[in-house]
């Protein structure tokens, strides 16, 4: 259409040769000349103007197919209702993930209904079904949901087909009887909205709930208590409503672990993640796992203490083409356990002999996959697939206490299955499932926990998940080599401070040398987060600590445009906030660099400290509240359609925006409404932007 345009706009006379041929045109230069603009729309206009698609076309496809039910996944059958009953199960329990936490809730709860009370529950991946069998669920049955609400009110990737089927559902459900439990963090705003938009649409369409809708908060770490809390009351309910006799509680195996000779292919043992189930929608979004090698690794903090300190690490993509990615993205780590805590539970399981022999695991339910990988050896699964340096439950420490090899370790950790008491032991020890076993050893000296089925150990601890950073280049810049900034910061007791926990990942990152050939598994995942379209669109970044990172890029990114076109670049406030200007500001001689060169005019930095000695904290949102800046934002965002990205912890995104909406309303003499409906603009037109965490 352009060069149609500029076509247009040629003066002809001033082509002679072009005024030449046109005059020696025949009339059937003409004709041909006619037909063939004809043939060109008609051939462009195909399945536009003319010839469209039949819409129920797939139908003379799909009805055969659905003579022998709905497609299958590795030999089963999609349609939930006929699995259900094939399988002479009493109930379904579906999960939607993120992170894994709600997937590991479901199992736990699968084997307390069946130690319990003796159901036969199945624990199905809402991807792995058909949406629309669901309402064909007998009620006979009764369904479990169990979903996770992330970022903006964003379902799991694995429940979205879910999700949007049940938003367009017609048909009642009344047949359906079902309970609920929602994951989310009260520090955002679409606080378990998930879970309530999945109760919403159920109720609408005449499901029966069984008890009301159950909610953890993560924001005050209480995801485990809520959800033992709500248990409680559908355990309640399984008696009261559906006649339900509980049963003194037994272990129930979920897994066969069958043991080999010391294993000599090392295929298995190379700590490959198993693949990530995504739904169709989200694999687009992922790219594949790979190895890549460490490029550059460097502490970019100057603090004199070793407990905090930031890394700068770069990965090298040169070698995997088919990966790519674009400023804003996230990086996804899978870490590896520290060989100290894979060789503190072997030993306190008693596996020392048997640590490099080949394992099988399988689940004792043909419908149910396993969360690690098939084969492995002890070792490796210790090492690379299983969460071993993570706190444990309470439930965890009840259940332990029914398989205790003696009176004393049986009663010590029956001591912890009240929640005061385990919150008091917690806030005072370290406490991971060895160092639990240990605690348990330390009470009775002669117990040992070698008869442990480990089927239970895999089964009591989570599958290792990749850790999301934001990458800090820009892919403009840096097509193939990816940046991260990693904060290492070790945690206290709450009760005993001497005593400091840190991160699985970051202490992981931190063994890393770029000189010994370092390699981590890693993918990409497509994020949202970018940069306005056009480089004159002014941006206000607002970022506290590692926050920087994707900013970073971004900066990156604009300077390069001033270097390579004339384009005008829009006005850059950066709000950064770290403790201290000497120790924790990120990439500040990078900062400068840009502020005295190709981002001259262009960038202005705000800086807000919260730990200089003799000088009262300040913090982001303070900065913004002061009057200059507040008007210049405020000009930048009513007046210049300025787009605004908040990076770092929620807390600092939630009270920093609060500030800037009051800023806004203040200055359009608004109303609390008025200021919803202004911020609730911004994000649909992709103005306000956030990259938030915890």
């Amino acid at each position: 259409m352009d060069e149609l345009i500029q076509l247009k706009q040629i003066d002809i006379d001033s082509l002679p040769q072009l005024r030449s041929l046109l005059v020696h045109l025949s009339v059937h230069d003409y004709i041909a000349s006619i037909l063939l603009l004809v043939a060109a729309a008609t051939y462009l206009s195909y399945g536009k103007l003319w010839a469209k698609p039949d819409p129920y076309l797939y139908k003379l496809f799909e009805r055969p197919q659905e003579q022998f039910g709905p497609v299958t996944i590795d030999g089963r059958s999609r349609d939930i209702a006929r699995q259900l009953v094939e399988q002479n199960k009493d109930a379904v329990i579906f999960w939607g993930s993120q992170s894994g936490t709600s997937e590991g809730l479901a199992h736990r709860l699968g084997r307390d209904c069946a130690a319990r009370f003796g159901l036969n529950v199945l624990i199905a991946d809402l991807s792995d079904y058909e949406p629309a069998t669901i309402a064909q669920i007998p009620n006979t049955k009764f369904a479990i949901f169990i979903v996770s609400t992330y970022g903006e009110g964003d379902p799991s990737d694995n429940t979205c087909d879910f999700l949007s089927w049940l938003q367009n559902q017609q048909d009642p459900l009344q047949d359906l009887r079902y309970a609920a439990f929602g994951l989310g963090n009260s520090n955002y705003v679409y606080y378990n909205k998930v879970v309530n938009d999945v109760v919403r649409c159920l109720e609408t369409l005449g499901a029966k709930p069984l008890l009301p809708v159950g909610m953890a908060d993560d924001a005050s770490s209480g995801t485990e208590e809520d959800f033992a809390s709500w248990r409680d009351d559908l355990f309640a309910m399984f008696h009261k409503v559906l006649g339900l006799q509980e049963q003194a509680p037994q272990y129930i195996p979920t897994l066969r672990v069958t043991e080999g000779e010391d294993a000599n292919d090392p295929l298995p043992l190379l700590g490959e993640p198993r693949p990530l189930k995504l739904s169709k929608k989200a694999q687009r979004d992922y790219s594949a796992v790979n190895q890549l090698p460490l490029k550059e690794t460097k502490v970019v903090t100057r603090s004199n203490t070793n407990t905090r300190s930031c890394l700068h690490l770069e990965v090298d993509i040169r070698a995997h083409p088919q990966i790519k990615y674009k400023t804003g993205d996230h990086l996804a780590v899978w870490p590896t356990n520290a060989a100290e805590e894979v060789q503190r539970i072997i030993a306190v399981l008693g596996l020392q002999q048997k640590q490099h022999k080949t394992i099988v695991v399988a689940s004792t339910d043909s419908q149910e996959d396993v969360k690690v990988p098939r084969m492995s050896t002890i070792y490796a699964l210790f090492q690379h697939h299983l969460e071993i340096s993570a706190p444990v439950s309470r439930d965890t420490a009840i259940a332990l206490s029914r398989l205790a090899p003696t009176e004393i370790t049986k009663s010590f950790l029956q001591s912890l299955s009240n929640k005061t008491a385990y919150s008091a032991f917690i806030a005072r020890n370290h406490v991971t499932f060895a160092r639990l076993l240990e605690h348990s050893i330390l009470q009775d000296p002669t117990a040992s926990w070698s008869h442990l089925p480990l089927a239970f150990v895999i089964d009591s601890l989570r599958p290792v998940q990749p850790r999301y950073y934001s990458i800090s280049s820009s892919s403009m810049t840096s097509p193939r080599q990816m940046a991260i900034t990693v904060a290492v910061s070790p945690s206290e007791l709450p009760e005993n401070p001497a005593v400091t926990i840190s991160g699985l990942t970051t202490s992981y990152l931190s063994t890393l040398d770029k000189h010994a050939g370092s390699r981590l598994w890693s993918h990409v995942r497509r994020s949202t987060f970018k940069l306005p379209f056009l480089h004159k669109t002014p941006i206000i970044l607002v970022a506290a600590g590692t926050g920087i990172a994707p900013f970073r890029g971004f900066l990156q990114e604009r300077a390069h445009m001033t270097q390579i076109s004339n384009q005008e670049i829009g006005q850059i406030l950066l709000v950064f906030g770290c403790r201290k200007p000497d120790e924790d500001y990120l990439y500040k001689e990078e900062i400068e660099a840009l502020q005295n060169g190709p981002l001259k005019g262009r960038l202005e930095v705000v800086t807000a400290f919260s730990r200089v000695v003799g000088q009262p904290k300040v913090y982001v949102q303070d900065r913004l509240a002061e009057p200059r800046l507040k008007d210049q934002v405020v000009k930048l965002l009513c007046h210049e359609d300025a787009s605004l990205y908040f990076c770092g912890s929620t807390t600092m995104a939630k009270t920093a925006g609060r500030t800037l909406v009051d800023a806004v309303q203040e200055y359009q003499k608004g109303s609390e409404a008025d200021g919803k409906a202004w911020v609730d603009g911004m994000k649909r037109s992709r103005r306000w932007q956030e990259d938030v965490w915890g």
